[in-house]
């Protein structure tokens, strides 16, 4: 029954996700995904982002268990920000992703950046309806953490890897770490920042300007 019931809440939430999808294509949105661990630095990067292409459209969806701090340093950042608290789930699922765009103009919006949970367990499995799904990992973390969690890293189009300014103190092996990721997900791009310097982000952020203009994809 367990799994019977898993599965009816995995195919309810693709098919949902799949709707949200159509409507970011038909509204032009590309819409990304943020997953990673607490403290990994996934604010600190969106706050960096959204500065850096403030001539962009942003929205961003914040989601977390409680308070709304995040969204605070969001819209501090120059972006519009919609919290999601979760109130003890450890994920987002789509319907919550629909029920937020549902209150923002989405023809008003060229990106719309989705900061997850904190988790790299069940954020996996619910996916949103987004175009890219990036892991931000940092170096405090280890750098075995693609082995850990291997299914989250299977499943995204992008890493990156944050603290790296961190490096050279902590016993962290950088090429063990891409050889991982590259081993479950050789297509994904890689990204190496560090947020107090800026360093890495402005690539970062030429790599999603240039997805505004590509294909879209599922």
């Amino acid at each position: 029954m367990r799994v019977e019931l898993m599965q009816n809440l995995l195919g309810d939430n693709d098919t949902v996700a799949a709707e949200n999808h159509q409507l970011f294509n038909a509204n032009r949105v590309l819409a990304l995904d943020f997953m990673g661990s607490p403290g990994s630095g996934k604010t600190s990067i969106l706050e960096r982002v959204v500065r850096a292409l403030n001539d962009l459209r942003i929205q961003v969806i914040e989601g977390d268990v409680a308070t709304a701090n995040d969204a605070r340093r969001i819209e501090e950042a120059g972006a519009e920000a919609f919290q999601i608290n979760t109130g003890g789930a450890c994920h987002l699922n789509a319907m919550m992703i629909r029920q937020a765009i549902s209150q923002l103009d989405l023809t008003a919006t060229d990106v719309l950046l989705i900061e997850n949970v904190g988790n790299l367990v069940c954020p996996a499995a619910f996916h949103l309806g987004v175009h890219h799904r990036l892991i931000v990992s940092s170096v405090p973390e280890g750098d075995d953490k693609p082995e850990k969690y291997p299914v989250a890293f299977r499943g995204c189009q992008g890493v990156i890897l944050n603290k790296t300014d961190l490096l050279d103190n902590v016993d962290f092996d950088t090429e063990r770490f891409w050889s991982l990721c590259r081993q479950l997900q050789p297509e994904a791009v890689q990204f190496e920042t560090s947020c107090p310097s800026g360093v890495g982000i402005a690539r970062l952020c030429e790599w999603l300007r240039k997805q505004l203009s590509a294909p879209t994809t599922s």
